[in-house]
């Protein structure tokens, strides 16, 4: 191993306390290296390796709309519930030798056209799945907004020279790929060891880049902000800011924005328009709404200003459909920009909020800025540290910390935990997170909850994943986690739930940490856990639907329960509709004002995580020339609904008289 490399990847070593060979670590650490830069979001590097039994091809991730799919049933459920998707596929092969090899680098070619063509290529069962999600998305291209990225990834650790013989052959395959006609874009990437310990250090460290900006005027003086600026920046330097060396867009510059990349919609394809005009790309900066940046640092000199630790957090279609057309763009084209810098987390998120206001957003894409998450990442600190998690708010915050990336709880993984763990359906969480967010959208992080349950809920499942992972002999029940963990639950309180908003959920929760930290007891109850299964399985009780795997059934998660010995489980839900009324024509409800615009206002349903519209013709029964005259933001009001159905995007019609 170059001994460049080896002190970083044994601290990759250390960050996800790896047991494996050294080539093993390696491909792992690869495969972090360059999938990170497709999604914002925390991921484990071991569910993107393909394992023994692949020749040429050591990873691959399909990253579907940020989202990284590892199951067929994911891509299937986010195809239902969504349109206007992007897709990118993430080869991957890694060499610890230091020499160059051309004929391992044809072969690592010729397996992704195989691959991507049905050619002959021997799979396993995991490159079975992956190829499976690979065909049912190019059958179904009337759901993407365009054709899948394909982006290919080698790496050794020797230094790259010149070689006519291995360019040639790049470009051979490139073309290849290309006559597929399967892709809208195809890159390729060669990492030698100075490329690896650069990507390496630029994650220890903020994004610094610097943009010229063009007319810029200063934004007077408000409190928490550092300094802040107003002007144009050319387009093409724009694209500049957000794409790596590799020139692929950087993902995690959008994690604050609340709409990922919506594809080619309406409102896209009229920006596309404009760009790929030579004459109206000239109209740009005043037919576009413009960007918001806001870094950490910030430093001018002149018109170049140099920002550290910065996202885009407005903009995010703009910037994407930009990337896109990056080749088309001149130098005649700007945006409006606007930098601000500043640490003040809640002022970020107040900036988020009003520059996202311009049209109606569904709740659910502010939800990780709610107070109620910002003291959910408090309540995790307040573990000791031998059993603390980092719940990761803000996708990737925890990237450049010295902590055990196992132990990062991402919001999906945090959601579908609960829904298995403490709402007891298991069989639901492989379903998108957003989807999960909409169906137990009442019985999920509402305000009052015991904050103590939430962290319960992933610490059971993280505490199964880790066992597995430290017993790999056991890798086939990982995909059982959330059921062991719901199992996990009983064995260590068997008792009546509490409701989630009770003082008996904490002592609930106190007990069920003594549990989960006796090592002892964690092993033998995971034993136990896994006879359950094998009993079930081999039964032949429990009939798998449409194709799918038996752990996606309600009868399977029945028959876990009865087996522990739970004859009636708890339904929340049907608690949870006690306390409030269904939603309904008539029905008089307590709202919070978010936001108005000229004609409504949008307000928050209290208590039931649902949003509504306001018109202005029913706030006062009276003429008024402007909503701030009579409302203000935060106020709470009664109103009552005037529609059955709620609007997809405004929500429910009330009146507040």
């Amino acid at each position: 191993m170059n001994s460049v490399i080896k002190p970083f990847l044994e601290n990759h070593i250390s960050s996800y306390d790896l047991k494996c060979k050294e080539d093993a670590a390696f491909e792992h650490f690869f495969n972090f290296l360059t999938v990170r830069n497709y999604t914002s979001r925390h991921f484990d590097p071991s569910d993107i390796g393909l394992g023994k039994g692949e020749v040429g091809i050591d990873g691959l991730a399909v990253i579907v709309n940020d989202i990284l799919i590892t199951e067929f049933t994911q891509i299937e459920e986010y195809f239902k519930s969504e349109s206007d998707i992007s897709v990118s596929f993430v080869f991957v092969q890694s060499k610890t030798s230091e020499s160059f090899d051309c004929g391992e680098m044809n072969q690592f070619f010729t397996a992704v056209h195989d691959f991507v063509t049905d050619g002959n290529i021997k799979m396993n069962p995991k490159a079975t799945e992956l190829h499976k999600i690979c065909k049912f998305i190019s059958h179904n291209p009337i759901k993407l907004s365009k054709n899948p990225d394909c982006h290919l990834f080698y790496s050794f650790t020797g230094k790259i020279n010149e070689n006519s013989t291995r360019d040639a052959m790049i470009k051979q395959h490139i073309e290849s790929l290309k006559q597929t006609a399967l892709f809208d874009e195809i890159t390729f990437s060669l990492y030698d060891s100075d490329k690896m310990v650069s990507a390496c250090r630029a994650i220890k460290s903020n994004i610094k880049k610097t943009i010229e900006m063009v007319d810029c005027a200063v934004i007077p003086k408000i409190q928490s902000i550092k300094e802040a600026y107003i002007g144009i920046i050319k387009c093409v330097d724009f694209v500049n800011l957000i794409t790596n060396e590799d020139g692929a867009i950087i993902s995690n510059l959008f994690e604050d924005n609340v709409r990922y990349f919506q594809g080619h919609n309406t409102i896209n394809a009229e920006i596309q328009t404009t760009l790929r005009n030579n004459e109206k790309q000239e109209e740009f900066s005043i037919l576009n709404n413009g960007v918001t940046i806001v870094a950490k640092e910030m430093r001018r000199t002149g018109n170049s200003i140099t920002l550290s630790g910065f996202q885009i957090i407005n903009g995010c279609q703009t910037s994407f459909v930009l990337y896109e057309n990056r080749n088309k763009l001149s130098d005649n084209a700007f945006i409006v920009a606007k930098i601000i810098s500043t640490v003040d987390k809640n002022l970020t998120d107040s900036i988020v909020k009003t520059t996202n206001r311009q049209t109606p957003v569904l709740n659910e894409a502010f939800e990780t800025l709610r107070d109620f998450h910002k003291n959910l990442e408090i309540v995790y600190g307040s573990y000791e540290q031998a059993n603390r998690l980092y719940y990761e708010r803000r996708s990737k915050q925890y990237d450049s910390e010295d902590i055990n990336k196992n132990r990062i709880i991402s919001f999906p993984f945090q959601t579908a935990s609960y829904v298995a763990v403490f709402l007891e359906e298991p069989q639901s969480t492989h379903r998108y997170y957003g989807e999960l967010l909409k169906s137990y959208s009442k019985k999920i992080y509402n305000d009052g909850d015991v904050l103590e349950q939430y962290c319960m809920a992933s610490m059971y499942v993280y505490t199964v994943e880790d066992y597995i992972r430290h017993n790999p002999q056991y890798s086939n029940y990982k995909k059982y986690r959330f059921h062991i963990a719901l199992m996990l639950r009983y064995m260590a309180d068997n008792k009546v739930l509490p409701l989630p908003n009770s003082r008996d959920m904490k002592k609930y929760c106190d007990n069920l940490f003594k549990k989960i930290t006796d090592k002892l007891w964690v092993n033998l109850s995971i034993q136990s856990s896994f006879k359950i299964i094998d009993e079930i399985v081999m039964s032949g009780k429990v009939v798998s639907k449409d194709g799918n795997d038996i752990a996606r059934t309600r009868e399977f998660t029945q028959l876990i329960l009865e087996k522990i010995g739970v004859k009636t489980s708890v339904n929340i839900s049907k608690k949870l509709a006690t306390q409030l009324p269904e939603l309904q024509k008539g029905l008089r409800v307590k709202c919070k004002i978010q936001n108005w615009n000229n004609s409504f206002v949008y307000v928050e349903l209290i208590g039931y995580k649902e949003i509504g519209s306001i018109h202005i013709r029913r706030v006062t029964g009276k003429y008024i020339t402007s909503l701030d005259d009579v409302l203000q933001e935060g106020q709470e009001v009664e109103a009552t609904i005037i529609e059955d159905a709620p609007h997809p995007i405004f929500g429910y019609a009330l009146s507040l008289i």
